[in-house]
Order: C-alpha cells, then sequence, then structure tokens
C-alpha cells in the first residue's frame, strides 16, 4: 500500500519556511534505500526536488526530508513492511549515524552510558540535527521516562526508531511507544532493560 501522502501533505503543512535538517540525515535514508532496495529505487526516490548533493553538516529543508521518509516508505514497503516500519528503520539507522559524528559530545561525553542523561539532554542532542521543536524529558521510573516532543512534524514512529536505536548505541535493549498529540506533537514512553550486572572480576 503507499505511504499516506495526505498525512504527509499534513506534515508539510505544519512544517514553517526556516525548519531545517541537516543533510547527515538525509544521506543516512538515502544510503538505507540504496542498500536495501538498490540504484534503480535510489534515483526514483531522488526524482524533483531530492537531486540535491546532500553534505553531512549542511542542513537542508524539513519539508523535503519529510518528502524523503515518505519516498523511502514507498520504496522499502516490500521488503521491511508498511510506512511505520520503514520510518522506525530510518530512525535507528539515522541516529547510529548521528552518535558516531555530531552526536558524539551527547553519546560518548554527557550520557556516560546513562539512558536518563542521554534523554536529558535530548534538546541539545536534537538541536544539533534540526532547528526546530522543543523536547522535555520526565524520568518515570529507575529504567523508564517520557519524552515531550512539540513542534515536530516528523512521524512518531521515526522519532520512536531514534529512541529505540538510541539505547542500543548504549548496549541497552528498550522500546518507545508514542502518544500523538497532534500533528506536530507527542509525548514518547522509554522503557529500557537494566545493563547486565558485572561480576567482581567486571565480566558479565
Amino acid at each position: 500500500m503507499p505511504s499516506n501522502k495526505t498525512e504527509l501533505a499534513a506534515r508539510i503543512a505544519a512544517a514553517q519556511p526556516g525548519d531545517s535538517v541537516r543533510g547527515l540525515f538525509f544521506k543516512s535514508v538515502l544510503g538505507l534505500v540504496q542498500q536495501r532496495a538498490g540504484l534503480a529505487a535510489l534515483e526514483a526516490v531522488r526524482e524533483g526536488a531530492l537531486t540535491a548533493a546532500y553534505s553531512d553538516l549542511l542542513t537542508y529543508p524539513a519539508r523535503d526530508f519529510l518528502t524523503l521518509l515518505y519516498r523511502a516508505a514507498d520504496a522499502l514497503e516490500s521488503l521491511l513492511g508498511a510506512e511505520d516500519a520503514v520510518f522506525h528503520a530510518c530512525g535507528e539507522r539515522d541516529v547510529a549515524r548521528f552518535s558516531s559524528g555530531p552526536g558524539m559530545l551527547i553519546f560518548g561525553i554527557i550520557s556516560r552510558g546513562d539512558p536518563h542523561k542521554l534523554f536529558a539532554g535530548a534538546q541539545m542532542g536534537y538541536s544539533a540535527a534540526v532547528s526546530y521543536g522543543s523536547r522535555e524529558y520526565v524520568p518515570t521510573g529507575p529504567c523508564s521516562g517520557t519524552l515531550h516532543v512539540r513542534r515536530d512534524m516528523l512521524p512518531p514512529a521515526y522519532h520512536e526508531g531514534i529512541l529505540t536505536g538510541a539505547l542500543k548505541v548504549l548496549g541497552l535493549r528498550g522500546t518507545a511507544r508514542a502518544t500523538p498529540r497532534g500533528i506536530d506533537s507527542a509525548d514518547y514512553d522509554i522503557q529500557w532493560e537494566p545493563a547486565p550486572a558485572l561480576s567482581p572480576r567486571g565480566y558479565r
């Protein structure tokens, strides 16, 4: 089934003209399309507004990134499943790439392997990736918390992928479940399994 173009139009309408996304994320999604669906699918996805030679650190319109996500959903549906599954896969891939580049500060120095510290710094992390939106994290337990996201028009499944992918970067397993509050707002309930305890000799 083709991706929901009515929803795409609503998300594009929610984006403001100056909203932008770093080229790293465009390149990551395009790389996933080429890796899983091949060069012909990549060329089809890039038609029209998506022909730029994206640079990791430069920024490009968020409206174009939305278009890219929905085109990727069409290209990868037969391989990964319905659009939410594709959005989730894109989010996981993007955060893995981000964590080894512009996100090294928050993943490596600020979080120190602690998910609460990582998600408490979500606004800082997202600000290195996009130019819009607000994120506020509230811990709800030793291994859980809620991230309140406002004025961010990307699909909730994409952010769920980012959040579960972030846990994977820390070597943890977990889930993120969105409760949408509007076309550009959602609350994400995040849970993870505690890290295995180290034995006295330092072995798990």
